[in-house]
Order: C-alpha cells, then sequence, then structure tokens
C-alpha cells in the first residue's frame, strides 16, 4: 500500500535513479485526445457554454429535492426521530429500526450509519459532511478466514448538544459525552467526557523526497498529467511563466 511504499527503505547504494533525460520514451498517454479537446477546443469555448452551467445548477437541485423527499420517508424507519430533524443530502442507516434520533438533530450529506448494534444521536446535535459510524462489526476469531459470516455489535452513543467536524470516523462501542466537540477528520475509538474537543494527532514526518532527483526533475520540466503521464514540452511550464 501507499504507507508501505513511503516507509520503505531506499534500495542498495548499487542502485541509482535514472536521470529523466536518459529514461526511455513513455507509453503512449490515453489521455491524449482527452487532453486536447479540454485544452485546444472547449478552453476556446467557455463562454458559450453557459448551458451547462444552469444545467448542473438544475440537476443538483432536483438531486436535492430527491434526496430531502426520500430522508423524509426513511425517518419513518427510525427506532425513534425527533422534531426538527434535518437530513441533508445523500444519506445511509442500516438497521435504521436501531437507530434514535432526538430533537433537533442535523445530520449533513453523505452520512453512512451502520446501526445494527444501536445508534443514539440526542438532542442538538450537528453533524457535519462525510460521518461514518459502526455498530458492528465481523468476527475474526470465527470459523473463516479472515473472518466469517458472524458479527459482533457494541452500540454507539452520542449525547445531546455535541458537535462532529467533517470527515469523522466513530468506531462499535464508542460513547460521545455531552456538550463534546469532535474536529474534523478524527477516529473516534475511545470514549469522549462531556464538554471534551478532541481532534486528530499531530501529522508526522514519514520520510522526505529526494531533493537531487526532485531538482532535476525541475530543471527539465517533468511535469505528470492526468494518471501522472508526463505533459507535452510545450505545457510543462513552471507557475508563473
Amino acid at each position: 500500500g501507499v504507507w508501505n511504499h513511503l516507509a520503505t527503505k531506499p534500495m542498495s547504494g548499487n542502485y541509482k535513479r535514472p536521470s529523466p533525460g536518459l529514461t526511455k520514451p513513455e507509453e503512449s498517454d490515453p489521455y491524449r485526445a482527452l487532453n486536447f479537446v479540454l485544452d485546444r477546443v472547449l478552453a476556446r469555448m467557455r463562454v458559450i457554454l453557459w448551458p451547462f452551467r444552469l444545467l448542473t445548477r438544475a440537476a443538483n437541485l432536483v438531486s436535492a429535492c430527491v434526496w430531502v423527499l426520500s430522508n423524509e420517508h426513511t425517518k419513518r424507519s427510525f427506532g425513534h426521530c425527533g422534531v426538527g430533524v434535518r437530513i441533508h443530502g445523500r444519506f445511509f442507516a442500516s438497521a435504521p429500526e436501531n437507530l434514535h434520533i432526538g430533537d433537533n438533530v442535523h445530520i449533513n450529506s453523505n452520512a453512512f450509519l451502520r446501526a445494527e448494534g444501536g445508534l443514539t444521536i440526542g438532542d442538538n446535535v450537528h453533524i457535519s459532511r462525510n460521518l461514518l459510524v459502526y455498530t458492528m462489526n465481523h468476527d475474526y476469531e470465527g470459523a473463516c478466514l479472515p473472518y466469517d459470516q458472524n458479527k459482533s455489535t457494541r452500540p454507539v452513543r452520542i449525547e445531546r448538544n455535541v458537535w462532529i467536524g467533517m470527515n469523522v470516523v466513530i468506531t462499535p462501542g464508542v460513547t460521545i459525552g455531552e456538550g463534546a466537540i469532535i474536529g474534523m477528520g478524527s477516529v473516534v475509538a475511545r470514549d469522549v467526557k462531556p464538554l471534551e474537543i478532541v481532534g486528530t494527532a499531530r501529522q508526522r514526518v514519514l520520510k522526505h523526497r529526494d531533493p537531487e532527483h526532485y531538482a532535476e526533475l525541475d530543471r527539465a520540466r517533468r511535469y505528470g498529467g492526468m494518471s501522472g503521464y508526463p505533459l507535452p514540452s510545450d505545457r510543462s511550464r513552471k507557475p508563473g511563466e
């Protein structure tokens, strides 16, 4: 994976990174035709493409209306749904009968809730985009590898007046105490006490890029385009040129 790749030590001392000027020609760029259309054709027509912008806005409006109506219907299947619950955009909840939501709860788009083990959200909870909550897990000590068909469940409880930021993951068995704040990008794998403000740990440096290799590629104006395929020489300009 990416992590292993970044953590891998350099090869033995006999290995020398090939010079970008000496490498063999790359395979044909499959995006060449698309790049030509985007950069040479459509770029000169942008002023007359406004109808497509209007179509996009109309499509987004229709999509938003569909999700509002769908989510209102979905609320009927909740174990409990309080007053003033607002679910915005794309939403998924498995075993919704095990989902209990209090009053004045706001859930933004792309929430994905696995409620098999029981999920309770208290009053006045506000949740940003892309929340992921799991109350179940596979049984890795069962009859098959890496896991079998059995599920283990542990309830998740989010108490009243909690604010949850964007891209938060909450694992099975967690309780988030009253008035807590969960920062953007957090993985909540333990209980959060009332009024605590929690966030992700500071980033750490895994390694550094080879400065000589970086400078050599930059001097040669070797910049990657779509999927990393090298840009043609006439498009490989440095910023500001």
